[in-house]
C-alpha cells in the first residue's frame, strides 16, 4: 500500500548568534565567500572577529540566523560599524544578510529582515539603515524606502526603514 505524498514544508526558525557561538565560523566563512574576494580586506579569521563582535542579544550590535529544519541557512547583522560613509551620522544599520543558494526564495531573508526589524524595535530604534549593491528591489519590497539610488559600481544604494512608521500605523 503506498500512501498519499505529503506537503512538507519546510520549518524556519530565526535564533540569536548569541545562543549558537559555535556557527561563528560558517557565518564568517559565507561571509568570506560572499564579500571577502571582491573587497580583498582581511582574511577569514579577521571576518570570524567582525561576526564575534556581532554577538551580542540585547543591544546592537547583534547576529540573527536562520534555520532550515534545524539547519542553519541564513544570517542577518544589525551593527554600527557597517556604514555608508554619507550617512555616517545614521543607524543601526543592517549588514551582511546571507542566505545560501538552496536556501532562497523560501522566505528566509524576509523574515531575516522582519525579525531584525522587531529587534531593533524592542531596543528602541526608531529608523534602521542599510546600503546594498545589488539587493534594492528586495528591500523594497520589504517595505524599505530608497534613500539614494546606486550610482556606479562602488556606490551602493541606500535605504532606511522607518520604524516609527509602522508602529503608529498599528495604533490607529
Amino acid at each position: 500500500m503506498t500512501s498519499a505524498p505529503q506537503d512538507r514544508r519546510p520549518r524556519i526558525t530565526i535564533e540569536f548568534l548569541a545562543d549558537h557561538p559555535d556557527l561563528v565560523p560558517t557565518i564568517a566563512r559565507w561571509h568570506w565567500h560572499e564579500w571577502g574576494d571582491e573587497e580583498d580586506d582581511g582574511s577569514e579569521a579577521e571576518w570570524r572577529n567582525v561576526v564575534r563582535r556581532r554577538i551580542q542579544r540585547d543591544a546592537v550590535p547583534f547576529t540573527l540566523v536562520a534555520f532550515m529544519d534545524e539547519k542553519p541557512v541564513g544570517c542577518l547583522s544589525v551593527c554600527w560599524d557597517d556604514i555608508d560613509a554619507d550617512f555616517a551620522d545614521e543607524g543601526p544599520w543592517l549588514s551582511g544578510m546571507f542566505v545560501r543558494g538552496p536556501a532562497r526564495n523560501l522566505g528566509i531573508g524576509r523574515a531575516l529582515v522582519q525579525a531584525a526589524e522587531s529587534r531593533c524595535c524592542t531596543l528602541g530604534h526608531r529608523v534602521i539603515w542599510l546600503h546594498t549593491g545589488e539587493a534594492c528591489r528586495f528591500y523594497q519590497r520589504c517595505r524599505w524606502e530608497l534613500v539614494r539610488a546606486k550610482a556606479a559600481l562602488d556606490r551602493d544604494a541606500v535605504m532606511r526603514r522607518d520604524l516609527q512608521a509602522d508602529q503608529n500605523a498599528f495604533r490607529q
